[in-house]
C-alpha cells in the first residue's frame, strides 16, 4: 500500500503534462505550417511572361571631380592627352615641353619659377587671365564581361533572372569638373591648360617664352 500512496502523485502529474501538452502541440503546428507555405513559392504558379534583356555594348558613366592640383607623374602625362585633344595641338610637343622643365613633377621649381611648366608668376597670371574656360572634362574607357538577361515572370509575383549570352561591353566614364578661379601658381592642370593653349596661339602667353622647345 505504500508503494502506491508513492506512485499515485507522480501519475496524476505525468497525466497532467500529457493534457496541457497535446493541445498545445496541436495549437502550434498549424501556424509554423502556415509559416513554411509562405516562404516557399506556389507549386501552382504559371509564368505570366519571359522577358530578354539584352546588355548595351557601351555604357556611359557621368562623375564629377576636381581637376588635379598636385598629380603624380602618370596623371601629368593623362592630363597632356586630355588638353591636346581639348585644344588641337600635339600631344607629344605639349609632353616634350613639360619633361623638359620638370620632368612631370608638379613640385619642381627653379628659383621664382614653379610648377610641370616652370611658370613665373608674370606669364601664369597673364596665360590665366586668357584660359578662355575653367571647365575640364576628362574621359576614360575600359572593357568589361556581362552578360544578356532572361528574367521569368510568375503568376504569384515572384521574378527569377537567369544569367544567358555573354557579351563584351565598354564603359565609359566622362569625369566633369572645374579649374578654381584663382589657383596656385603650381596648380598642375592651369599650367598645363596655359601651355597647350600657347602652343595652339591663343594665349597671352607665347610659345617662344619656353626655354625648352616643344
Amino acid at each position: 500500500m505504500e508503494f502506491r500512496r508513492r506512485l499515485l502523485p507522480i501519475t496524476v502529474l505525468t497525466a497532467a503534462l500529457i493534457a496541457v501538452a497535446i493541445p498545445l502541440a496541436f495549437a502550434i503546428a498549424p501556424r509554423a505550417l502556415a509559416d513554411e507555405t509562405a516562404s516557399s513559392p506556389t507549386a501552382t504558379a504559371s509564368v505570366v511572361r519571359v522577358e530578354n534583356k539584352k546588355a548595351p555594348r557601351k555604357k556611359v558613366v557621368h562623375r564629377k571631380f576636381r581637376p588635379w592640383a598636385h598629380p603624380t607623374p602618370g596623371q601629368v602625362r593623362e592630363i597632356i592627352d586630355n588638353e591636346a585633344r581639348r585644344w588641337g595641338i600635339s600631344a607629344a610637343s605639349l609632353s616634350r615641353r613639360v619633361g623638359c622643365e620638370s620632368r612631370y613633377r608638379w613640385w619642381a621649381t627653379n628659383g621664382q619659377y614653379v610648377g610641370v611648366l616652370q611658370m613665373g608668376a608674370n606669364a601664369f597670371y597673364r596665360g590665366l587671365s586668357t584660359i578662355h574656360s575653367h571647365n575640364v572634362k576628362m574621359v576614360r574607357s575600359k572593357n568589361r564581361r556581362v552578360h544578356d538577361a532572361r528574367v521569368t515572370h510568375y503568376s504569384d509575383g515572384r521574378k527569377v533572372l537567369r544569367h544567358t549570352t555573354p557579351r563584351r561591353q565598354r564603359i565609359v566614364v566622362v569625369y566633369s569638373g572645374r579649374l578654381p578661379r584663382r589657383p596656385s601658381m603650381s596648380h598642375a592642370y592651369a599650367q598645363i591648360r596655359i601651355g597647350a593653349q600657347a602652343l595652339r596661339g591663343i594665349s597671352a602667353v607665347h610659345s617662344s617664352e619656353w626655354s625648352c622647345g616643344a
